[in-house]
């Protein structure tokens, strides 16, 4: 079978490395374009030997100013970010990534955690931080650091063992934990991930730095490809940065899918176009079927407003409902859902161009080991942390001879493909012994028109589910009550949803789109009381 059959086929040929170091060198002789970005109106752009002689140069700042210590990062997503990150990494130094929305008593607690020396921060966010910590210094003044750089002499410490970037976990639960990656971690995902996906020529990046999905997935993945990356800061300035950076990969959470998806309808029916979308998605479709394709043709302006060449969206961060997969490729793009975790530099999986499952997370990357035991995913190779910093006890709990215990709950199929069913934490427990993966639940119940957002979870050892109604069904008690009723058809009593909750209000969330569960919860049952 051919590529276009959706049949399996070697890895791609991609180089090993053995260090960042290695990253920055591949194409330091090209003046190909590596970076590009908007600046005060204006479009910048750096090439691959630009930033390779700036990372060279700043790495002997950093060198010269500190040697072996942990340096925290906090700003927007930008160039100089990027470069200071790396630079941070060959010297010798840690570099711990924050949020730059974190409040400050939380940030000053994350600081004294992971033992930071210095702090390079962004004024446009920042502008207090000398009174959180003493010792900071603005990006803005990144010229005087390169400056100072230039006079220096270069002494770059490579030591793939050591660690290298610190990375705090999303803290769905509200306990942050710092994972603590080295220079082969990071290597080894971008070499395994790579292997399995590769892009055409240009990429966009606006996924947060401080989680590595976003800075070693969504940019230090398209600098090994050899892509023109576009680095976006700002969600409200998205679309004109697509536009402009005209990429054919986009790197995406779910909540960022799913908020494209009814963008689109929304200019739909505010144009009354509604109908002849829909209509012109079911003509595609069946055209496709008879190997006539014309989505390009189609759905010519909707892809425009994504810069016109769109071919793919990775997306990974949380589950992304098949729905989503399924209308994109009809409008002519293609959704390859991947997964991963930090602790594992964090690509573990993911659909490949030519191979994919609908409702899987894709192959398991290259040199990366995948079992399943007692029902979880246990991941071992490279990719896997040293561990949390100086939280051994942590460590133990999920790390055992090389084997990282994910906490997801999972499958292999027999062409090789990983389904996540859950998440362990999450699991129901009903009375007679019996486990519930409540992400089955919201996953059926998500399908309908009505759903926006759906949470099941136990209440009083019986099954209760939380739904937050798209517009048009707000407060319409009725209707999913008979949603309910449809879904609890045939099963077993004590596997029923007992109940329906509504909100007026979108589920509560942290900055990287997941769903605060236990908050949720916790809302739920206390504040509406018991059943």
């Amino acid at each position: 079978m051919s590529r276009e059959e959706n049949a399996n086929y070697d890895y791609y040929n991609v180089p090993k490395l053995t260090d960042l170091w290695d990253l920055v060198c591949l194409r330091k002789d090209s003046k190909k374009t590596a970076f590009s970005w908007r600046e005060n109106g204006k479009l910048c752009h750096k090439s691959f030997a630009d930033f390779y002689e700036e990372v060279n140069i700043l790495s002997a700042y950093f060198y010269a100013n500190y040697q072996g210590k942990n340096i925290a990062l906090i700003g927007e997503d930008s160039y100089a970010w990027v470069l200071v990150a790396l630079a941070i990494v060959i010297s010798g130094n840690v570099c711990v990534a924050l949020d730059k929305d974190t409040d400050a008593e939380l940030l000053k607690k994350q600081l004294k955690q992971v033992d930071v020396k210095a702090v390079y921060y962004s004024l446009n966010y920042c502008e207090n931080m000398g009174e959180i910590f003493r010792e900071s210094y603005p990006l803005e003044d990144l010229d005087d650091y390169l400056n100072i750089g230039r006079k220096l002499h270069n002494k770059n410490i490579q030591d793939a063992d050591k660690d290298a970037m610190i990375f705090f976990t999303s803290g769905t639960t509200g306990y942050s934990k710092a994972v603590v990656l080295s220079q082969k971690n990071i290597v080894a995902d971008i070499y395994g991930a790579s292997s399995l996906y590769t892009p055409d020529k240009r990429a966009a990046s606006f996924l947060p730095y401080h989680h590595a999905f976003g800075f070693v997935t969504s940019l230090l993945m398209p600098f090994y490809y050899g892509c023109d990356t576009f680095i976006s800061n700002s969600l409200k300035h998205l679309m004109d940065d697509f536009k402009d950076g005209k990429p054919d990969v986009i790197f995406a959470v779910p909540m960022v899918v799913e908020t494209m998806y009814r963008q689109i309808w929304r200019t739909a029916r505010r144009e009354k176009r509604e109908k002849k979308l829909a209509r012109a998605v079911k003509i595609s479709d069946a055209l496709r079927k008879i190997g006539i394709d014309w989505r390009q043709k189609f759905f010519k302006s909707i892809l425009d407003e994504f810069g016109g060449e769109v071919k793919y969206i990775i997306c990974g961060g949380a589950a992304l409902d098949v729905k989503y997969v399924e209308w994109f490729r009809s409008i002519g793009i293609e959704v390859l859902v991947g997964y991963g975790i930090t602790e594992c530099s964090p690509v573990v999986a993911v659909n490949r161009n030519h191979y994919k499952r609908d409702g899987s997370v894709g192959q398991i990357c290259r040199d990366v080991d995948v079992k399943i035991v007692d029902d979880e995913v246990v991941v071992s190779g490279d990719i896997v942390m040293k561990g949390y910093y100086k939280d051994r006890k942590a460590t133990e709990e999920v790390l055992s001879n090389g084997h990282f215990h994910t906490g997801d709950l999972g499958k292999i199929d027999e062409d090789g493909f990983l389904f996540i069913t859950g998440r362990k934490k999450n699991l129901i427990i009903l009375s007679n012994g019996e486990n519930v993966s409540p992400e089955e639940i919201e996953t059926e119940l998500a399908r309908d028109d009505g759903v926006a957002e759906v949470l099941a979870y136990d209440d009083n050892n019986r099954i209760v589910v939380t739904i937050f109604p798209n517009k048009g069904y707000l407060g319409d008690q009725e209707y999913f009550d008979e949603l309910v009723g449809e879904y609890n058809k045939g099963r077993p009593k004590n596997r029923q949803i007992a109940f329906v909750r509504l909100r007026d209000s979108e589920f509560p969330r942290n900055n990287n789109g997941k769903v605060l569960r236990d908050k949720l919860i916790e809302e739920e049952i206390n504040g509406k009381g018991s059943i």
